[in-house]
Parts: C-alpha cells; sequence; structure tokens
C-alpha cells in the first residue's frame, strides 16, 4: 500500500473507468490526459466534418478528399511562399491558399477548423489559461462532431491541464505498442508466443540473433 501511495502522477487516455481504478488504487497520483489522445479527439472531429460536408455536394467531394491532410497540418507550417501546380485548381496556389479555399467553401467547417487549430496552439504552449477560454467560449457554429469532443474535454478538464502542467506523456509507451502490432500484422500472426517474443525483443535491440 506504502508503494502505491507514493506514485505521483499516471498517464492515461480518455477513458472514465481507468480514472475510477487510478482514484481508489493510487489515491495520490495526480491523472494526466495523454496530450496526443486529447488532440487525436479533436482532430477526428475535425475529419468527420470534413467528409459530412464533402458528401453532401459532389463539386467539393474532389478537393476536400485530396487535400484533407492541409486541414490538419499546423498553421505556423503552412507553406506560404512556394506556389506549386494543382490539377485540382489548374493553377499554382500555395498551401495555404487551398487551406482557405477549403475552409471558405463551408462557414461550418471554418469555424471547426479554426477551434481545432486554436485548442491545439494552446496545448503547445501549455497555455492552460487560453484552452480554458477556448472550451468554454465554444461557440454553436462548430459542427455537432466537436461539440460532442468540446463535452468530452469539458468532462475531463482537471485532468487534461494536468496535461499542460506536467511534461509526462505515453508517446513512447504508444510507439512501441503500435510496434508490435505492425510485427504481428505483417507476419499474419505467430504460431508460438516465443517466436512473437523473440521477435519484439530482436526489434527492440533487447537481443540477440544466435550466429
Amino acid at each position: 500500500m506504502a508503494a502505491r501511495r507514493s506514485v505521483k502522477t499516471i498517464v492515461i487516455d480518455m477513458f472514465s473507468p481507468y480514472i475510477s481504478l487510478i482514484k481508489d488504487v493510487f489515491p495520490n497520483a495526480n491523472i494526466i490526459i495523454d496530450k496526443f489522445h486529447i488532440v487525436q479527439l479533436l482532430s477526428r472531429a475535425l475529419n468527420k466534418t470534413r467528409i459530412r460536408i464533402m458528401n453532401s455536394r459532389k463539386e467539393r467531394y474532389n478537393k476536400l478528399k485530396k487535400y484533407w491532410k492541409l486541414l490538419l497540418k499546423d498553421t505556423s507550417k503552412l507553406d506560404y511562399i512556394t506556389y506549386r501546380y494543382h490539377r485540382s485548381f489548374k493553377k499554382p496556389m500555395r498551401e495555404i491558399d487551398i487551406v482557405n479555399y477549403l475552409i471558405g467553401l463551408d462557414s461550418e467547417l471554418k469555424e471547426t477548423y479554426e477551434f481545432y487549430h486554436n485548442v491545439k496552439y494552446a496545448i503547445e504552449i501549455r497555455n492552460n489559461e487560453l484552452l480554458t477560454l477556448l472550451i468554454e467560449s465554444a461557440n454553436d457554429k462548430v459542427s455537432n462532431y466537436m461539440r460532442t469532443s468540446i463535452k468530452t474535454l469539458k468532462k475531463f478538464k482537471d485532468y487534461i491541464h494536468n496535461s499542460l502542467k506536467y511534461r509526462y506523456n505515453n508517446g513512447v509507451l504508444e510507439g512501441l505498442i503500435n510496434k508490435i502490432k505492425v510485427i504481428k500484422r505483417i507476419a499474419f500472426g505467430f504460431r508460438n508466443f516465443y517466436h512473437f517474443r523473440s521477435r519484439i525483443l530482436i526489434t527492440q535491440d533487447l537481443a540477440r540473433l544466435k550466429a
């Protein structure tokens, strides 16, 4: 019990049963929501908004489908300088021009896009006051998908604040889990658990092949 009471922080995703369990087992731990899962929640809402609008009118379909990655790209990393020819537009355009065109197609998409990037920026600079202001002042012009995500953020707001307060995350662990899934998938499964375990250890440089 003393060891469990000494745990100071635990990083998790937004899954309520985990929180109840942690409070019982690790009563003194500060719960931190992994920033990756916060951004993932909002990016999925933005992407669902894009898809709904994309499917609503045929003339929007190709452009919203082809350039979806630009809507998720950090605004600071968009190309404001280089013009490249794009067949979908039949003229040279910068990335920022394409983004402005896409969000200009629908006001709901524009509001949802701006909310997503504003929250992402608040998380990046670790500004809890700005994050709270954005969440509390979000208007009804964002999509239903984003409004649902905002409700989730409000539900976990105390733990999300810890995400900006502390610098802990599950990035390394999430990466390792994803690598294990890829190993299993490309091998089409393993009949022998020992071989599966050995393959994981070798890829992590924790074991050596015998000469």
